[in-house]
C-alpha cells in the first residue's frame, strides 16, 4: 500500500524522542494574551518559546512535513501556537465540519496531552485543520467532558495554523505558580491521496520518549522543596519506632538540608531547577534504599525496633 503519513512526534516531546530522557523547557510571561482571530499574525507570538517538531516519515526525518509550535504564558493562560507545513495541502481543504469529539485522526490535526508535575495526565485536547475539536478529560468525563477553552485554525496554500488558549480554570488542577507542567503533543498528517492518516494517536511505541516539563513564566523550587520534605517526613513517620544508625541518621539529615535548601532558594534558572530536580528524583531512590538497609539492619540488630 502506497501510502504518505507522516507522523509528527513532540515529545516534548518530539525530540526528546531520541534523547531518552525528558526535555526542560520555560515559557515566558507576557502582559496581555495573544489575540486568537489573528492566528500567529499577532506580535505576541514573536515573543513565545519557540520548539520545533520533528518530521517523521517510514522512521525517518525527510524535512518535508515540518511544524513549529510557540508557547508563551499571559493573564493566568497557557497559549499554544503551531505551524503546519503541508506542500499538498490545497488538495486536502474542504473537510466539512464534525460534532464536537468525532473521530479526528482521519485529517490534519495537532493534539496535545497536559498533566501535572507527577506525569498524571488532566486533558486531551486536538483541533484539526478546519477547526473541529475533540477533548476528553482523562481523570474524568472522558470525551464527554467538553472543556471550555478556547481554539481557532487557519488554513493557507501550503500550510495551515493553530492557535490554543488554555485559561486559569483549566490549568489550576496541573499547575502551580513556580513549578512545571507535563506537556506532550502531536500532529497527523493527512495523505496526499485523501486517505487519511495511516498511524493515528501521538505516540508510536517505536518513538515514544518520556514526557516533557514546561514551566510557565517564573521558576521556583519551593514546592519542589515541599515534596522533598514531605517524603523524607513520611519516612521518618514509617521508622517511627526505629532507632537509626549514626549512618542512617547523617544520611536523613543531608536529605532534609536538601529540602531546606529547595525551600529557601526561591526563584532560580531553568539550568538550577533542572538540577534540582534531578536531586529530588535522586532522593526517592535514597529513601527506598534506606528502607532496605534499615531492614536488613534490624535483623542483624545494627538498628533496634523501639517497644
Amino acid at each position: 500500500m502506497n501510502i504518505k503519513n507522516v507522523i509528527f512526534m513532540l515529545s516534548l516531546v518530539l525530540s526528546s524522542a531520541w534523547a531518552g530522557e525528558p526535555k526542560w523547557f520555560a515559557a515566558p510571561e507576557l502582559a496581555q494574551t495573544p489575540d486568537l482571530s489573528q492566528g500567529l499574525r499577532d506580535p505576541a507570538w514573536s515573543k513565545a518559546l519557540k520548539i520545533p517538531f520533528a518530521t517523521m516519515e517510514s522512521g525517518e526525518d525527510n524535512g518535508k512535513y515540518t511544524c513549529e509550535s510557540y508557547w508563551l504564558y499571559a493573564n493566568g493562560s497557557l497559549c499554544a501556537g503551531f505551524k503546519c507545513v503541508h506542500p499538498e495541502s490545497p488538495r486536502l481543504w474542504g473537510k466539512p465540519d464534525m460534532p464536537r469529539d468525532a473521530n479526528p485522526y482521519n485529517y490534519e490535526c495537532v493534539e496535545l496531552y497536559l498533566g501535572d508535575m507527577e506525569g498524571n495526565w488532566f486533558y486531551q485536547l486536538i483541533v484539526d485543520a478546519n477547526g473541529n475539536i475533540f477533548d476528553a478529560n482523562c481523570r474524568n468525563g472522558g470525551a464527554g467532558w467538553n472543556g471550555e477553552w478556547k481554539s481557532v485554525a487557519e488554513r493557507h496554500d501550503g500550510f495551515w495554523t493553530l492557535v490554543v488558549e488554555l485559561q486559569a480554570p483549566l490549568l489550576e488542577p496541573v499547575w502551580k505558580p513556580g513549578t512545571f507542567l507535563t506537556f506532550n503533543a502531536g500532529r497527523s498528517i493527512f495523505n496526499s491521496d485523501g486517505t487519511g492518516a495511516l498511524k493515528t494517536g501521538i505516540s508510536p511505541p517505536v518513538f515514544r520518549g518520556p514526557d516533557d516539563k514546561l514551566f510557565l513564566g517564573k521558576i521556583s523550587a519551593v514546592e519542589l522543596g515541599g515534596k522533598a520534605a514531605k517524603a523524607i517526613g513520611n519516612f521518618k513517620t514509617e521508622f517511627a519506632g526505629t532507632t537509626f544508625t549514626q549512618k542512617t541518621t547523617a544520611k536523613l539529615a543531608s536529605l532534609d538540608a536538601f529540602a531546606a535548601d529547595c525551600g529557601k532558594a526561591g526563584e532560580v534558572s531553568l539550568e538550577r531547577y533542572r538540577e534540582l530536580y534531578g536531586r529530588y528524583v535522586q532522593l526517592g531512590r535514597e529513601l527506598a534504599r534506606l528502607r532496605q538497609d534499615i531492614a536488613l539492619n534490624v535483623i542483624f540488630g545494627e538498628e533496634k525496633v523501639r517497644p
